[in-house]
């Protein structure tokens, strides 16, 4: 997100000094909440949803034949309830959407060919039960297969413990799976708080706006990150960008937003990210939250992180030049091969470094232009360009 030129650049004390961070490794429990259930969004907001398994458009009630619970591969369970929104908004959560989903997943992911046999397929067994009970929209057909799933998974990690992931024995998330997750943490904690983070003005440092998740998958992958990498988002939002790094990689991964209200609703996620992450047995790398302005001095260990940094993140697409100047000044700390990834060039494209000018803190990047497709941002469905600069130094010797 944003940081605005020229503000004043205090925080209060307790905000700059807090840090939130989580580290999950599966097959190791401890004390840690619930997680945020299906149901509980839609007891919350109840106008909004109807019976899946009836037309009738009006209010749904509260009947316990709605509820189901779902096994995860870990050690805990998530109740829904069996209900569909009423509109047919795409961006609504849709518990029956998610609970088909959660299935695939696990099918998919976690169970060996072997296992997958008790489950059965497209064509027959509990896999086929699921979706012909679901489309004929028949209840007792589908809460029994519902019940057979569970049954066959529990049994399953009664015998071998919390289920892992199978695909070459990784133990992070792949992008599919990070992105399903990850949706999961978004529709419980921030979806119904969505509005609160349209009111700022267009055009101006303060605007809102996301990198949608295949456009990080393309970072991580550009970037070459791994578990050893550190991750800083400068003007992280709501966090999205930063659990999914850290979801994705394992690596250490840090978030600074200066806004208010998108920062609570990063470190409501977190929380969040916590729990399900243990509930899917997903390792994950640590994740740091703080409110605070990227580009005030004074904070020694935002500064710290910034020089052991592997990879930047700054959607700079709304800033105006002071502060991408500003911001070039704060990459001078940068580590050698340090890479920055923006939405705009720091760099002008006719920039030639020669004796006059190698000093300034653009002529240490090497930068690279490279295309993003439809959707990849928040702000536009139309394809566009990303900027991954390299800290390069070498080039400037012969100038020294």
């Amino acid at each position: 997100m944003a940081n605005v030129a020229g503000m004043k650049r205090k925080i209060p004390s307790n905000e700059q000094q807090e840090i939130i961070s989580r580290k999950k490794t599966p097959g190791k429990e401890s004390k840690v909440r619930s997680m945020l259930s299906s149901a509980n969004v839609v007891q919350t907001y109840p106008s909004l949803y109807r019976s899946f398994f009836t037309k009738d458009p009006s209010e749904w009630k509260d009947d316990a034949s709605l509820r189901i619970e779902l096994e995860y591969p870990a050690h805990q369970k998530e109740e829904f309830f069996l209900v569909c929104p009423i509109t047919q908004e795409t961006q609504q959560y849709n518990p029956m959407a998610d609970i088909a989903d959660t299935i695939q997943h696990i099918y998919d992911d976690y169970l060996t060919r072997e296992q997958q046999k008790r489950f059965g397929d497209v064509q027959q067994g509990i896999m086929r039960q699921l979706t012909k009970y679901r489309n004929r929209r028949e209840q007792p057909g589908y809460v029994a297969a519902i019940d057979q799933w569970n049954t066959q998974l529990r049994d399953l990690k009664q015998q071998h413990g919390a289920l892992s992931l199978q695909e070459t024995r990784r133990r992070h998330a792949s992008y599919t799976l990070a992105c399903h997750v990850l949706y999961q943490i978004y529709s419980r904690t921030v979806a119904f708080h969505a509005d609160k983070l349209n009111r700022y003005k267009a055009f101006s440092n303060f605007v809102y706006g996301e990198v949608n998740p295949s456009f990080v998958n393309e970072m991580i992958e550009r970037t070459k990150m791994t578990v050893k990498s550190v991750f800083v988002d400068l003007g992280s939002g709501i966090g999205n960008a930063v659990l999914q790094v850290a979801a994705q990689t394992g690596c250490e991964s840090f978030g600074i937003e200066i806004m208010e209200t998108p920062c609570k609703l990063a470190k409501r996620q977190l929380k969040e990210y916590a729990t399900r992450m243990k509930a899917w047995g997903l390792a994950t790398g640590k994740v740091h939250f703080r409110q605070g302005d990227f580009l005030d001095g004074g904070q020694q260990d935002l500064m710290a992180t910034m020089r052991r940094a592997d990879v930047v993140l700054v959607n700079n697409y709304a800033f105006d030049s002071t502060t991408n100047q500003d911001l070039l000044r704060l990459f001078l700390d940068l580590k050698e091969g340090a890479k920055i990834v923006s939405l705009k060039s720091f760099v002008h494209k006719n920039h030639k470094i020669n004796a006059r000018n190698f000093h300034l803190p653009e002529s240490i990047l090497q930068v690279q232009e490279l295309p993003y497709y439809s959707d990849a941002v928040s702000w536009s469905h139309q394809d566009g360009t990303f900027f991954i600069s390299t800290v390069n130094r070498q080039r400037l010797a012969q100038y020294t």
